[in-house]
């Protein structure tokens, strides 16, 4: 009977932490174990950034951060957010608010991040993938 007993707790205790978890239950929200390690100095920066994004986000008016070079958006991306995220929250995509924003999309949990960047449309998938690849792998 004791060890019925245990086994019920660990087993609703399991569940209770899986179903806490913000990532759990949507694919947009899961990182992918076997993506590339990808670094803001490897080629996200030079890739992504730079091409799609420091021609707004610069030091020119860094309110919604600075991403014109590798330092400056390293520094930038774990800050607030003017929404109730972080921009970035290293290996967590449901609590960016830049993944979220780049999908056009609410948080796991409602939460919202504005309007859809870039401005008048999405990224293509292939762009997408390298900041999901990037945040997964720590936002490093």
């Amino acid at each position: 009977m004791r060890l019925l007993l245990v086994s019920c707790v660990l087993v609703l205790s399991a569940c209770g932490q899986q179903m806490t978890t913000p990532d759990a239950g949507n694919p947009l929200f899961l990182c992918d174990s076997t993506a590339p390690a990808l670094t803001l100095s490897g080629s996200v920066q030079a890739d992504l950034f730079d091409k799609q994004c420091k021609s707004c986000h610069n030091s020119f008016d860094a309110t919604n951060g600075d991403f014109s070079d590798a330092a400056r958006t390293a520094d930038s991306v774990t800050k607030a957010s003017k929404y109730t995220l972080k921009r970035v929250e290293p290996n967590q995509l449901g609590k960016s608010a830049m993944w979220l924003k780049l999908n056009n999309t609410k948080g796991p949990n409602g939460e919202n991040s504005g309007g859809v960047m870039p401005p008048g449309g999405m990224l293509p998938e292939a762009s997408r993938k390298i900041i999901k690849d990037w945040i997964c792998s720590g936002a490093k």
